[in-house]
């Protein structure tokens, strides 16, 4: 892993670029999205793609690419917020401009297959943030909505949960990082999996079986990529 770079913390009036690098967006959704960067006092910016549609990808892969590589270009854009997960984001993210960014980070905003943009941030260097999507605008609590425009602006909220048996007690600290666990799974062995030497992994997952659950953590201990691991954070698996 290269040396951190955070990208600068949000002021009133800055650009938030919407991205489509997985599946597709709909109308209402990019309209829902908009509206609430306004209401955070920020700045909403349509990528030039956004709303194409190429089967169940948000545009083609090129096409997608090219509105990440536009986002990181422009001058008022200072955060990259993809619309929504689903599949796609391998196909394109060895065609993003990384070099582009790291010489003027922003941040980098999603989670299920975005898990992959942010494995290949971290690898880079970059700080990322693992948030909720604009397609779990109408879904999401009040307290996770505010989250993430807190952190934007610089303030993030202190996590907390409640005790579990299952939870081994202590004190650790390391850099944060995972996402997906079928998505990390997948980057097994690629340039965007994360070196997760010393920090603390966090992992969710959605619509899986138990024992593919299973299979993945195994593969996952048996690649030795879980040694020297810090931490674990286990988030919502159904």
């Amino acid at each position: 892993m290269a040396e951190s770079l955070s990208p600068p913390f949000l002021a009133p009036g800055d650009g938030i670029a919407l991205v489509s690098v997985s599946r597709f967006g709909e109308a209402s959704v990019i309209e829902q999205a908009e509206s609430w960067i306004r209401a955070q006092g920020f700045t909403p910016f349509r990528a030039p793609n956004l709303g194409a549609r190429d089967h169940q990808f948000g545009g083609d892969d090129a096409s997608r690419a090219a509105d990440v590589n536009w986002a990181i270009a422009h001058p008022e854009v200072k955060a990259i917020w993809s619309i929504r997960g689903g599949y796609g984001a391998v196909r394109m993210v060895d065609a993003i401009d990384w070099n582009a960014l790291r010489a003027q980070p922003k941040w980098l905003i999603g989670f299920s297959d975005f898990t992959l943009l942010l494995g290949h941030a971290f690898q880079q260097g970059l700080c990322a943030v693992h948030s909720w999507m604009p397609i779990q605008l109408p879904t999401s609590t009040p307290k996770s909505l505010e989250s993430l425009a807190d952190l934007l602006r610089g303030t993030p909220h202190v996590l907390s949960a409640p005790a579990h048996s299952l939870q081994r007690p202590g004190h650790t600290e390391g850099p944060l990082v995972g996402g997906n666990l079928s998505v990390l799974y997948s980057m097994l062995g690629s340039p965007s999996f994360p070196n997760l030497q010393g920090c603390i992994l966090a992992l969710e997952d959605l619509d899986e079986y138990r024992y593919h659950l299973d299979r993945m953590f195994w593969g996952l201990k048996r690649a030795g990529v879980l040694e020297g691991l810090a931490g674990v954070a286990v988030g919502s698996f159904s």
